[in-house]
């Protein structure tokens, strides 16, 4: 593991997916998230067949396809009577071996996403927020906010010749950033 973890700022799928692979590739990461606990409530419910290719290299693709539901066939209705019914069971046969639909709500995959990261010793960090960052001679430093107001500036130091330190922000983590940022080296 690199000796300064990459910061990621978001603690939804993206960011949690996110911590997962770079642990896995031997990047430690610190990830944090202004909210007090994972999401209650989906924002997103299909689980595509590449995610689930992506998630068997991380050993998480048996754990989410048990908390899903395949979905056999979509009905469309109308005026009470079934117009139209369209198969999905083998909606990519011969092009993934996951093909199939698969509904997994949100919060119940970033519930197992996060799980997953527990397991490999990565702890989201809730109630932290990031306020601003700035690139300097050693790299990025990056002003977190904590619940009790008050606030840390850790340095990220410069990791390659190419690379300063990290900072990841993913989704909607923080309005008025960009989405994703890595610094360049000197």
């Amino acid at each position: 593991m690199t000796d300064r973890p990459v910061l990621i700022v978001g603690a939804g799928p993206t960011g949690l997916v996110l911590a997962l692979w770079l642990t896995r590739l031997g990047i430690s990461v610190r990830i944090i998230d202004k909210t007090a606990e994972p999401g209650a409530t989906s924002r997103a419910l299909a689980v595509q067949a590449r995610t689930l290719e992506f998630y068997h290299q991380v050993g998480l693709s048996d754990a989410v396809i048990a908390g899903g539901v395949k979905i056999a066939h979509l009905n469309f209705w109308v005026k009470g009577a079934r117009a139209a019914r369209v198969p999905l069971e083998r909606l990519g046969e011969g092009l993934s071996p996951y093909p199939f639909a698969l509904v997994f709500p949100q919060d119940a995959h970033e519930r197992v996403l996060i799980a997953h990261l527990d397991a490999v010793g990565v702890r989201v960090e809730r109630q932290t927020e990031l306020l601003r960052f700035a690139q300097h001679d050693g790299g990025v430093r990056a002003a977190l906010r904590r619940l009790d107001g008050s606030e840390d500036t850790p340095l990220w130091p410069i990791l390659t010749p190419t690379l300063s330190g990290c900072i990841i922000i993913s989704g909607n983590a923080v309005a008025g950033m960009a989405t994703k940022f890595v610094v360049p080296g000197n």
